[in-house]
């Protein structure tokens, strides 16, 4: 059955908030010239080229508009932690505690989906998840992910700032597989993927990412990309040797390196992934070799 795509380009407008205009500067038309422009967006940022502007159209035109400012981040003073939160309990984790935010903290300035599964009884958990984002950074992935109404539990910003959204306990979704969601805990790794960025990390965070090459994800070579801060990484692991110790995530990977992974997918495997293990739709974390460093925590 075709797609009116007319008439999902407007519902996506309406839920997400986006105008013509950001495709076409002063346009307000929801027809086949908007389409085109979506295209050409599409093809630009290596994307479906269909003419509807999808959630992966969507993230990619948010970090193209905010782009074109200088970032001010939230004004709060955040409280100083070493803990996380599980079923309303705390978990350490051993960071910096000016580098961890959760949504416990006083003024927690970080926008909260709704789109998640609350838990009443403690929840097990089996898997956990590595997403980037796409965003300039972690205050834009909240927004992002509020207004398409789906969540994850952690976000870890440009500095290697761990932010907590949700407890742990609730089932987020952030795999787009619900037998992963229903056991996993997920992590979205700020970076907006595309070279072209690179000038406004100088300007914002002060320095350029470090770059990526050689990268595989479905066992195919991905194009050169921005890769992570190495304060990131040094978060992620943190990160996941508390989920390892705090809920009892075991340090393995799928069987399947760069590729997805019908164990993963299935919501039965125990350990850490990449998101494209368990969707074979994506190439999310591809080039983050989880084997390793997970041998650099145990």
């Amino acid at each position: 059955m075709a797609v009116d795509k007319d008439f999902y380009n407007e519902a996506s407008s309406a839920k997400l908030r986006w105008e013509p205009s950001w495709f076409i500067p002063g346009y307000v038309l929801f027809d086949r010239k908007l389409q085109n422009a979506i295209r050409a967006f599409q093809r630009e940022y290596r994307l479906t080229v269909d003419g509807m502007c999808g959630p992966g159209t969507y993230r990619r035109l948010v970090a193209k508009m905010e782009s074109e400012y200088e970032f001010v981040g939230p004004e709060w003073n955040p409280n100083s932690s070493d803990v996380l939160w599980y079923n309303n309990q705390p978990i350490r984790i051993d960071w910096p505690a000016d580098k961890v935010h959760t949504f416990k903290d006083d003024g927690f300035p970080y926008a909260i989906s709704k789109g998640l599964t609350p838990y009443s009884k403690k929840r097990t958990i089996r898997s956990f998840v590595n997403h980037w984002d796409v965003c300039l950074n972690s205050t834009s992935c909240a927004k992002v992910l509020k207004k398409r109404n789906v969540s994850v539990h952690f976000c870890i910003d440009n500095d290697g700032t761990i932010i907590q959204l949700h407890d742990i306990n609730d089932a987020c979704w952030h795999a787009g597989n619900r037998n992963v969601n229903h056991s996993a805990v997920g992590v979205e790794i700020s970076n907006a993927y595309y070279p072209k960025y690179q000038s406004w990390y100088k300007r914002n965070v002060g320095k350029e990412r470090p770059m990526m090459e050689g990268a595989l994800a479905q066992n195919k070579e991905l194009d050169p990309f921005t890769w992570f801060y190495p304060e990131q990484i040094q978060a992620l692991k943190a990160l996941w040797k508390a989920i390892h110790e705090g809920c009892g995530v075991p340090l393995e990977v799928p069987s399947e390196k760069w590729a997805y992974d019908k164990v993963a997918a299935s919501g039965k495997f125990k350990g850490f992934m990449n998101h494209f293990h368990c969707s074979k739709k994506k190439i999310d974390c591809g080039g983050l070799d989880i084997e390793k460093l997970l041998g650099e925590i145990k």
